[in-house]
């Protein structure tokens, strides 16, 4: 069966999502959607969640955050409906890319228990369209990652994961998972030999990956799961992109739901010419050198929530110094709209309120900008170019 392409890669350079199993469709489920007109280009797509999770509170939240977002207000009436909440920050993998890969000491390294991840769901119920489990760290490392996700998904709030899935899990611990109530899952598998994959993905097994990956295909089909969404994903890079059409065949045999061809996010100054494809169809347009810039959603759509309650702006963020607050010292809607954020949305706004000098007035959404401070080769944004590194 040829897979069906989703118009989700832009002309800018995106994400490609092709939908292979008929029983959840991309295009069909946006075209019957009543909220479709709100369907999104920048990775956000409402239909993904099914209707159980929107309430009309939580509609109502999404309309005001978008009028808000257009007028560019800088004190929100709206509240964050895209969410991302770290349980870990510790990884299996040591990914070249990624600042937790290559050792950088930007945060203390924790896992979130069960507990405060309840006080922070207990906050954003009301208001959370769509909450992903992941960031710095392997969430699958955290044993209550089930009860977390379980009581996400009783209090109504549709959950996303991406896991590297190289990890050799105790028995019940995947099924656990699948019947958690968890809405999607991303595995990643940027390649399909062994020698291929473990060039970025570092101290991974492929042969874990598609082991756990069909394990959990199976669960979801013997107990008649409409959820959770699987998706394969294939970061497209140089050392990779020759096996995009085995990539393709892999998830199809799998029989996963979706599959991803994605794009890679890097330091341009350091690491471009050995990571990024020939292939310029997944090269971001900025890499290209066709930047175009537009204000961010993130001011006004999402923030991230670290393992230790620091709240960051956004998910290419990894330096606690940088942080617009913290959770456990004040509750997250007086955060939203504090002095960093004020003056955060005041960079992209004609009101002008800038009392702080965030990581937003630096970045001004020119992320592929060179002259950034980068963390290593990683795509990660600091204000300070003399990171720390363990040896």
């Amino acid at each position: 069966m040829a897979p069906d392409m989703v118009d989700a890669h832009s002309a800018l350079g995106g994400s490609q999502t092709f939908s292979v199993a008929d029983s959840v469709s991309v295009k069909s489920r946006r075209e019957a959607d009543e909220w479709g007109v709100f369907d999104e280009d920048w990775g956000f797509r409402i239909h993904d969640i099914p209707e159980k999770f929107r309430t009309n509170k939580k509609f109502e939240n999404f309309v005001l955050a978008k009028n808000e977002e257009k007028e560019h207000k800088i004190k929100l009436e709206s509240k964050p409906y895209n969410i991302v909440i770290e349980p870990t920050n510790v990884c299996n993998l040591q990914c070249p890319l990624c600042s937790t890969g290559i050792g950088a000491k930007t945060r203390t390294k924790g896992t979130l228990d069960l507990e405060n991840f309840k006080k922070m769901i207990d906050q954003i119920e009301d208001c959370c369209l769509e909450l992903s489990l992941q960031n710095w760290g392997e969430a699958t490392l955290v044993k209550k990652l089930p009860e977390m996700i379980k009581y996400a998904a009783d209090k109504k709030i549709f959950t996303r994961l991406s896991t590297n899935f190289s990890i050799k899990y105790k028995e019940g611990y995947i099924e656990n998972l699948a019947k958690s109530g968890l809405g999607r899952i991303v595995i990643d598998v940027d390649g399909t030999t062994q020698d291929v994959y473990e060039k970025y993905r570092k101290n991974g097994n492929l042969e874990t990956v598609l082991k756990n990956t069909k394990e959990i295909i199976k669960i979801k089909k013997e107990n008649n799961l409409t959820f959770p969404i699987i998706q394969t994903r294939m970061l497209v890079m140089k050392h990779n992109e020759h096996q995009i059409a085995e990539f393709k065949k892999i998830s199809e045999e799998l029989q996963v739901d979706e599959m991803e061809l994605g794009n890679i996010q890097l330091n341009p100054n350091t690491a471009g010419d050995n990571w990024l494809p020939d292939n310029k169809e997944f090269v971001y347009a900025s890499y290209r050198g066709e930047r175009e810039i537009q204000p961010c959603h993130w001011p006004w759509s999402g923030l991230t929530i670290n393992w230790d309650g620091g709240v960051s702006p956004c998910c290419i963020i990894d330096d606690q110094n940088t942080d617009f607050g913290n959770i456990f010292e004040d509750k997250l809607f007086k955060i939203w709209n504090n002095e960093y954020y004020v003056s955060a949305r005041s960079q992209f706004s004609k009101e002008k309120n800038i009392s702080k000098n965030t990581i937003c007035n630096t970045c001004k959404n020119d992320t592929h900008n060179p002259k950034l401070f980068r963390i290593g080769d990683t795509f990660s944004i600091t204000t300070k170019p003399d990171v720390e590194f363990s040896k």
